[in-house]
């Protein structure tokens, strides 16, 4: 018998194969064995320009084997794009690098079996890769992935980090999807809002502190999901059963507690809680000084850790918990202007902007606190409540702060992000960071509501539907991301789906103005400006300012064809706007002007937004009343001025009509 001539090599496997390939050949095999043919023709095709060889055919299914990992990449890209083109072929891709054993027969090793499974996670159009090959391309220009994660894979016996490439034209599945395909959702837990039972009232931020602060350790953990901070807070003083929360979040367990202050003695008690049956799996109190806080918190996460998971373990000078600030007084007043940050009105980010600022005077190397405190001063600079120019400066400075202190963290990602997207202008760059904030935590909600944005901002409506989506996947109860998923609704044109997602934000906090504002823009597009005015009233009377309604009410009047009632809100604008001179109101204007008709005076203050930098003038594709001004060539003008893509009237018609 010949020896077969046994070959080991390191190299990066393709997996490609046509999903519904069984069912498309039960349909029509003719089409079938014509589309698997031309799946062939392309990848042949692109194999020589990328050094690639097809180690095998098997059905519908290609496995290549190429030297590097970046060849694998930009030859799966180049193929995907291909075979999007009509007829169009619905494919998936793999790729994973490793050690193999090529002989006459074929290649075999783990490498082979790791890019099957890599590639059965994908979708349609897209390519996924494992974190092998990722760590090769990352530091190449012009590749763009997003993260998903570790995951443990069918008959793989370690986790593997998987991304997929997100350049443009390529499809991205869903964080839920993988999830689903994986299970990776067993190993999970809700930590709910702990009760103050300190004699104080105020020291309520203190207890929502302790909370958030578990809740960010025990999120650095591989392999365990856990709820975020708004889902969780969502429960804050609601009775319900343990069982029914676990369900309503999808975890499998629950940590609650309570804190009780008293001068410079804490006492935090902690219940661990099986959603299953509602058993309690731990309960414990923690007893010790201010002094001694992080400690606790180290303390506490250590056994919930211990319980879920008997395999995992840890050194004893390894903390769980890595205070970013060993000052109580820092921590302290950062954990009160997170308190007032949530509330997300100007006034409470003034408030926030001064604690933050405190929490640094205390410890200068507090990097969440720096983080923070650019996102209060870029809301501000984007909403008009402060010069642009003085408000981004603020926050570019903050942003880079935080980074050179920790450059591992998702929220100075974010931070500066917003700065890039809505003062520089630099949309590249802010989906850069937008995604690389994913890809260091692939659960943080918020980087996903960023990215989303973004791509309302620019155009992108189906790939903004896919992240805010992914966001409330993520984060079911969260205000922000059922916001976000409402409004990308709206602009999308499905104004059911729109409304519903409001709904949802009301019935968690009925007092919740910026879905109150979101069903009113839906009205607004489907011209039901009665409903369109009760809505706008009633999120106007919860604004504490003798200024309210003003923009607000003067576009529906306008729209109604209530001239007079308009032009006295518009008194009311110029009367806000000489008693606070400091606030941008250019885009007021604009869009009440927009709504009379009156279009020179409508462009005349767009072009001043434009020049004054404001954030908000970003959104100008997505205003309710844009539908005025797009057939007019100055709007196009407009577009370039800021850099953004001049799309097509069709992709705007969605939510216009």
């Amino acid at each position: 018998m010949a020896q077969k001539n046994n070959i080991r090599l390191l190299a990066a496997i393709m997996f490609a194969d046509i999903v519904g390939y069984t069912k498309m050949m039960q349909d029509d095999e003719e089409n079938a064995k014509n589309l698997r043919d031309r799946q062939r023709k392309v990848i042949e095709e692109n194999l020589l320009k990328y050094h690639g060889q097809v180690m095998q055919y098997y059905g519908d299914g290609t496995l290549i084997m190429f030297g590097s990992a970046l060849d694998a990449v930009n030859c799966a890209k180049e193929i995907q794009m291909e075979l999007q083109q009509a007829p169009e072929i619905p494919v998936r891709i793999g790729i994973h690098i490793g050690d193999v054993v090529y002989d006459d027969e074929g290649i075999y090793g783990d490498a082979v079996n790791i890019a099957a499974r890599v590639q059965s996670l994908g979708i349609p159009g897209s390519v996924m890769v494992s974190g092998k090959v990722f760590d090769e391309i990352k530091n190449h220009p012009g590749i763009r992935v997003e993260s998903f994660g570790e995951h443990e894979l069918k008959n793989i016996y370690i986790p593997i980090g998987i991304y997929a490439l997100a350049d443009k034209g390529l499809n991205v599945p869903l964080q839920s999807y993988i999830e689903d395909l994986t299970g990776s959702s067993q190993k999970s837990i809700a930590v709910l809002p702990f009760s103050n039972f300190s004699s104080e009232i105020d020291n309520e931020y203190f207890s929502d502190g302790i909370t958030e602060e578990i809740i960010n350790t025990l999120a650095r953990i591989k392999d365990i999901q856990v709820a975020s901070r708004t889902s969780v807070f969502a429960y804050k003083k609601v009775t319900k059963d343990i069982r029914d929360i676990g369900k309503e979040l999808n975890v499998a367990t629950i940590l609650e507690g309570s804190v009780r202050k008293a001068g410079n003695k804490i006492r935090v008690t902690a219940q661990l809680i099986n959603t299953d049956d509602g058993f309690h799996i731990w309960s414990e109190n923690f007893d010790g000084e201010m002094k001694d806080i992080f400690a606790v918190q180290d303390e506490i996460a250590r056994k919930i850790v211990a319980k879920l998971e008997d395999s995992f373990s840890l050194q004893d000078q390894n903390k769980l918990y890595e205070s970013e600030t060993t000052s109580v007084e820092a921590y302290n007043y950062y954990l009160q202007g997170l308190y007032h940050w949530n509330k997300r009105s100007p006034e409470s980010i003034n408030k926030a902007i001064i604690l933050f600022e405190k929490a640094i005077s205390e410890c200068s190397t507090y990097t969440n606190a720096y983080s923070y405190l650019a996102n209060c001063y870029t809301y501000l600079g984007t909403i008009g409540h402060m010069n642009s120019k003085k408000a981004f400066s603020k926050a570019e400075k903050n942003a880079l702060k935080a980074i050179e202190i920790n450059n591992s963290r998702a929220d100075s990602y974010i931070a500066l992000g917003y700065v890039n997207l809505f003062f520089k202008w630099d949309f590249y760059t802010a989906e850069s960071n937008f995604r690389k904030a994913i890809t260091m935590e692939p659960d943080n909600a918020e980087a996903r509501q960023a990215l989303s944005f973004y791509n309302r901002i620019i155009g992108r409506y189906d790939k903004m539907l896919q992240q805010a989506e992914a966001a409330v996947k993520i984060d079911p109860l969260s205000l922000p991301a059922l916001l976000e998923l409402g409004r990308s609704h709206w602009v999308a044109g499905n104004y059911d789906r729109a409304i519903n997602s409001f709904n949802e934000a009301l019935e968690l906090d009925p007092m919740f103005r910026a879905a109150l504002e979101g069903r009113a823009l839906v009205y607004i597009s489907q011209k039901k400006y009665d409903k369109a005015l009760r809505a706008a009233k009633k999120y106007i009377d919860l604004i504490d300012s003798k200024y309210k309604g003003g923009s607000q009410l003067a576009c529906i009047y306008a729209l109604m064809g209530d001239k007079v009632q308009a032009e006295e809100q518009i008194e009311l604008i110029k009367k806000r706007e000489k008693d606070q001179p400091h606030q941008n109101l250019t885009l007021d204007y604009a869009m009440v002007y927009a709504a009379l008709g009156k279009t020179d005076k409508a462009f005349k203050y767009l072009e001043k937004a434009v020049d004054m930098r404001l954030g908000s003038i970003l959104l100008i594709k997505t205003l309710p009343v844009i539908k005025d001004l797009i057939d007019d060539p100055r709007f196009e003008d407009l577009l370039e001025k800021i850099g953004l893509p001049a799309e097509s009237k069709s992709n705007l018609a969605a939510h216009l009509h």
